[in-house]
């Protein structure tokens, strides 16, 4: 087992250029006691990748795993050793058809301390959207000061829906920018996660997206970085399958 956490924290951005992240594993331990509602799951995650004697498979990949609450700042593997962890938020998705204020949530830190996750994971998007929003209307659960609130909204709908709901979005990533609406939108960041319009469907696989959020120590990054997973097969591509010269989708930038 290769522990893939070090390399991660220490670079997320180019870390994601050479490797997908699979999302198989995200939420095994989701389940349980202790569970909020509805927002703020903070966790620690593990990120490792499969080896025969000591060389990654052809279907093994860095894995993220959520740990247990409670779990150590290290993990114990099978067989002994370690597996060091990753501190972070993770940002559940919501149903369809979940009105804005019933979102699941995570807030963070515009600019996070030393004691402060500095990473936000969320399941893996081929549709969805991710917003963040720097206030929110009266009926919503409030927003302290200093603080983003972050929101994987499966219905992806459109600035013009927030803004109406009462939100202010800093940024957003959507699979579409037409799902965004018409533009301009000014103050927001928008960014496609698919801005090479991949198709989502190649043979018996789905391609998956995955985003996640890095604190940098001066702003925080969106980051994004596909796949194509066929069950427990997972094809390491970031561009569409047989296209050549490869156009990556793979992106960091500020938020």
């Amino acid at each position: 087992m290769r522990d893939d956490s070090i390399a991660f924290i220490q670079a997320p951005g180019a870390f994601i250029i050479a490797n997908p992240i699979v999302l198989n594993f995200i939420a095994d331990n989701l389940l349980g006691v202790g569970i909020p509602a509805n927002n703020n799951l903070r966790r620690m995650f593990t990120l490792s990748t499969n080896t025969d004697a000591g060389i990654p498979g052809d279907d093994d990949f860095p894995e993220l795993r959520m740990q247990p609450a409670g779990a150590p700042p290290v993990v114990a593997q099978p067989g002994g050793g370690v597996l060091g962890t990753i501190d972070a938020f993770y940002c559940r998705a919501g149903n369809g058809g979940m009105a804005f204020n019933a979102l699941p949530f995570c807030d963070i830190a515009i600019a996070p301390g030393p004691l402060d996750a500095h990473f936000l994971f969320t399941t893996g998007m081929n549709g969805c959207s991710l917003v963040v929003a720097s206030a929110v209307p009266i009926g919503a659960a409030p927003l302290a000061h200093g603080a983003w609130r972050v929101m994987h909204d499966h219905d992806h709908r459109s600035i013009a829906q927030w803004q109406a709901a009462g939100y202010t979005i800093r940024f957003a990533a959507y699979a579409d920018l037409a799902d965004a609406g018409v533009g301009p939108f000014l103050p927001v960041n928008v960014v496609s996660y698919n801005p090479n319009n991949y198709p989502w469907n190649y043979m018996d696989s789905v391609r998956i997206v995955t985003n996640f959020l890095h604190w940098t120590g001066v702003n925080w990054n969106f980051n994004s970085r596909h796949y194509h997973a066929a069950g427990k097969h997972i094809i390491n591509v970031d561009s569409p399958p047989g296209v050549i010269p490869a156009v990556a989708s793979t992106q960091t930038l500020a938020i």
